[in-house]
């Protein structure tokens, strides 16, 4: 069979609930994409309540292609079609593919994503063959790739000191990660597929990059099915179209399940504030569904309200990860705060503010105005049950100059502490104010000390 777009699911499990279903499927490119789309073939060959027994899944982090094999050729305990997935697998990846894992690495880390930007980047030195120490170094000779150690030394020159390659093998350092071993085991599973396993069982991968000309591939879009998942990245008119018709169609699905629809503008108020990430753009999606309630339709005032704060207060961002109890989150957009040259005492300010309105709002969960609360009160039920009461109080830090909805964010966001946590966040803070303004301590020090002690890291 030839490479299929993503966008020609339907057929495909159409193709499927008639009966023919492939030995083999890979889906590749965007990973949002391709999980809702495995899921959606994984449903149609496994009914939901036989995965349980005859559904396993292998993480392509840790792979070993000889339990992969052994897996496929292991009959169900149930006598119906059987899926063995591999999710994330490095399978595809070779030296053609180094330098788009070094920026896959940097657009992670733009997205503050630390922990995704360090396994791209070790993979990348993996199939290098070199360590963490080299890079350290910078030893960038040692890559026998001309392309890739032109980016090396680029990027290595753009850091400066304190930029984003240092940050992520910083990161990598203190989360005492290592570079994965690299064995090529492509031709042994390819030799697998070939040779062939039980009818009933099927053979599912999910990967973000491939090469092409690697003959497992080849095999795969053979006598299997590949779906291919990407969405351009590039700035290009080209390339906008494309991620915009994406995102759009991602969208119309996503308010068609919910009974919704979206007013000319906010689509084009979403793509402007997130950009062409599936994952963030479905993530503030949602966000805005819940904000409008039991409206239909929903109005580019509505994405503004939602993201007016972020934009006009960045700090917002740190006081938002300190809520979440998101250690890694946080010391990012301090780190970011603090190489902006933002006043430390204002950084701390920030933190000190968002700790003072998770009390306020366990204070009000715990006494009897607070009776209709529960965790997941939709924001329509916090309307109607919840914010009469709090409009009774007396204006304060929680709900002086709030709009509901970040109030009730905050109210659902305490439940990520206990009183006595954040009473410990307290203490926490006034130590650091102490030590900023009488110890002549490094400030980034001080407040990280403070933020991972408040976070629970």
């Amino acid at each position: 069979m030839s490479e299929l777009s993503y966008k020609a699911l339907p057929e495909l499990l159409a193709e499927i609930k008639a009966g023919t279903i492939c030995p083999v499927y890979l889906f590749y490119g965007d990973a949002f994409i391709y999980r809702s789309a495995f899921k959606s073939i994984l449903d149609v060959i496994v009914p939901p309540n036989h995965q349980d027994l005859n559904y396993e899944a292998i993480d392509g982090t840790s792979e070993n292609v000889f339990e992969i094999i052994q897996h496929l050729n292991t009959f169900p305990l149930i006598p119906s079609a059987k899926v063995i997935a591999v999710h994330g697998t490095r399978i595809f990846y070779s030296a053609v593919v180094m330098d788009d894992l070094l920026r896959r690495s940097k657009d992670a880390f733009e997205t503050q994503d630390l922990k995704e930007s360090a396994r791209y980047f070790l993979y990348m030195l993996s199939m290098a063959g070199m360590s963490l120490d080299d890079v350290q170094e910078g030893n960038w000779e040692r890559v026998s790739d001309n392309r890739l150690r032109e980016h090396f030394e680029q990027e290595g020159k753009r850091v400066n000191g304190s930029r984003w390659l240092d940050q992520v093998i910083a990161y990598c350092v203190q989360e005492k990660m290592a570079v994965p071993e690299y064995q090529d085991d492509a031709d042994v599973l390819n030799d697998a597929i070939l040779a062939g396993y039980p009818k009933i069982n099927h053979l599912v991968l999910t990967t973000d990059l491939v090469d092409k000309r690697r003959r497992v591939y080849k095999t795969i879009n053979k006598i299997g099915v590949v779906v291919d998942c990407s969405v351009p990245k590039g700035d290009k008119k080209a390339d906008r179209e494309k991620q915009q018709a994406a995102l759009r169609s991602h969208m119309q699905r996503i308010l068609k399940k919910v009974g919704k629809t979206m007013a000319p503008g906010g689509f084009e108020s979403l793509y402007e504030k997130i950009g062409p990430d599936m994952r963030s753009f479905n993530s503030e999606l949602e966000k805005v569904v819940t904000f409008v309630g039991d409206r239909k339709e929903i109005l580019p005032t509505d994405v503004e309200t939602i993201s007016r704060r972020t934009k006009q207060d960045p700090i917002y961002e740190l006081s938002h990860a300190i809520a979440e109890r998101d250690p890694q989150k946080a010391l990012f957009f301090l780190g970011s705060l603090l190489k902006n040259n933002v006043h430390p005492l204002q950084v701390l300010a920030a933190a000190t503010n968002q700790i003072r309105k998770l009390i306020l709002a366990k204070d009000f969960l715990r006494s009897k105005s607070g009776n209709g609360w529960r965790k997941d009160l939709s924001y329509a039920g916090f309307q109607k049950l919840i914010l009469p009461e709090l409009e009774k109080r007396e204006p304060d830090l929680l709900t002086g100059s709030a709009h509901p909805y970040a109030i009730y964010m905050t109210l659902k966001q305490s439940h990520n502490y206990t009183l006595q946590q954040l009473i410990r966040a307290l203490e926490l803070l006034l130590d650091a104010d102490t030590r900023l303004k009488s110890s002549g301590q490094n400030a980034k020090v001080v407040l990280e000390h403070a933020v991972l002690g408040i976070c629970g890291a």
